[in-house]
C-alpha cells in the first residue's frame, strides 16, 4: 500500500499487491476512514489499512479475522500471495489506521 494523499479525517491509499485479491487488486484505491475505530473496536470481516508491523513506513491492506484486548489477527484474502499475522503475529490496534470504506478500480 502506498499512500496517495489525504483529507481529514479520510485517508486514500493504493493497493500495490494481490494480497486482499479477489476483493481489491493491485492498482485499486481505497478510501479509508481514520476515525472508524475511535469509539469502537474492528470486528471480524472488516477491511483495513494498517502500518507494517515489520516496516513501519509501509502500509498494509488486510482484512480482521480476530481480536481481543487491543490486539488483532489481520489475513490477507489471497494467502498464497499474502504477508500477514500468519508471519507477524497480532497487530496492536495502535497500528490500524483505519477502515475501508470505499474502493474505487484500477
Amino acid at each position: 500500500m502506498t499512500p496517495a494523499g489525504a483529507m481529514f479525517p479520510l485517508a486514500r491509499f493504493r493497493v500495490d499487491d494481490q494480497s486482499m485479491e479477489p476483493a481489491l487488486h493491485a492498482g485499486d484505491y481505497v478510501l479509508v476512514n481514520r476515525w472508524a475505530y475511535r469509539k469502537v473496536e474492528p470486528i471480524p470481516g472488516d477491511i483495513v489499512v494498517l502500518r507494517n508491523p515489520e516496516a513501519l513506513g509501509q502500509f498494509l491492506v488486510k482484512r480482521i479475522a480476530s481480536g481481543t484486548a487491543g490486539s488483532y489477527v489481520v489475513l490477507g484474502d489471497n494467502e498464497a500471495h499474502s504477508r500477514d499475522s500468519r508471519h507477524f503475529g497480532p497487530v496492536p490496534k495502535d497500528l490500524i489506521i483505519g477502515k475501508v470504506r470505499y474502493r474505487a478500480k484500477a
